[in-house]
């Protein structure tokens, strides 16, 4: 299986082909890291949290994105002390957790810190019926993404 990857900012994302990718920065001094990832073709015009992706991902999409925060947040108990997640189960994603909500979509959202640097991991699922194979996904997508 070919894998697809970016590498920016510290940040290097590694998928399976047919999946979109990509990497922005967010204003901040040092400027802050925004990735988007999805197993369908990213819309150009999207928010941070996939307003305009999501919408349009289908059942079977999974939309990702991965938001770098300032710096100071990594000592706040929100972000203190989290790892980046190597996986999520079915029961971390709820309809509640949607930035938006959108009949049968799920969403599951972790704040943490990795190499000193706080971050938020926001997923979407395109279908509450199929959730164990997106979550299957999902969970083959997150071993590719490394912060340094």
């Amino acid at each position: 299986m070919r894998r697809t990857s970016l590498k920016a900012n510290g940040i290097t994302v590694a998928v399976l082909n047919g999946w979109d990718i990509e990497m922005s920065e967010l204003p901040g001094t040092p400027p802050h890291s925004l990735v988007h990832l999805g197993n369908f073709a990213l819309p150009v015009e999207r928010g941070d949290y996939g307003s305009g992706a999501v919408e349009i991902m289908g059942s079977a999409g999974i939309f990702m994105a991965l938001m770098e925060f300032d710096a100071s947040a990594a000592s706040t108990a929100l972000f203190f002390g989290a790892v980046m997640p190597t996986s999520l189960a079915v029961a971390d994603f709820s309809a509640q957790t949607l930035q938006r909500s959108l009949p049968n979509q799920l969403g599951a959202q972790r704040f943490f810190v990795a190499s000193g640097r706080p971050f938020v991991l926001y997923a979407v699922l395109g279908s509450t019926r199929t959730a164990s194979v997106l979550v299957s996904e999902v969970n083959r997508v997150l071993p590719g993404i490394n912060i340094r």
